[in-house]
């Protein structure tokens, strides 16, 4: 018999997420390294489309799966591993409106929908604490920057013609 791959705790997570049909964003500083951010962070923020006062079910989940419950919405899952629930982030649009603008990445081997950098930069101002305006330079940087690269620079495009 092959071996078969087992899940990570954060993949299983995922999966059961998926499984349950609650639908999630991978939105704060993980969204942004995803996008190319040079930053560090210790958790996962998922905006989760979930009335809150049925956030039991995420509890259920992450018991469910062997970890802990840190707060109503701030989970450890069974490594160590962060996971923090968000139903309403500072600065951004209904879910449905987010979920629109949001290209899927993997994560995990688990299809995850991740909000554009200029989106959690938004939530970011928004959110106006210390930690989120601390970051702010280093993110508008990595969004000019993906800007440029994306529409080619005059710059570049001139090197590379051949002399006369």
């Amino acid at each position: 018999m092959p071996l078969q791959s087992q899940d990570s705790p954060l993949g299983a997570f995922l999966k059961a997420l998926r499984q349950e049909g609650i639908e999630r964003i991978l939105i704060g500083a993980m969204a942004a390294i995803e996008q190319g951010a040079p930053l560090m962070t210790v958790d996962y923020d998922f905006c989760v489309r979930l009335p809150e006062g049925r956030y039991v079910r995420l509890l259920a989940i992450v018991q469910r799966l062997g970890g802990t419950i840190r707060a109503q919405t701030l989970y450890e899952l069974s490594d160590g591993t962060q996971v923090n629930a968000v139903f309403r982030p500072s600065g951004l649009r209904s879910f449905r409106a987010e979920w629109k603008e949001c290209r899927v990445a993997n994560l995990e081997n688990v299809p995850v929908r991740v909000l554009p950098l200029e989106r959690v930069i938004a939530s970011k101002r928004a959110a106006s604490r210390d930690k989120d305006l601390a970051v702010l330079p280093i993110l508008e940087r990595t969004l000019r920057l993906a800007k440029h690269l994306k529409r080619g620079s005059p710059r570049s495009k001139a090197r590379s013609r051949p002399k006369k």
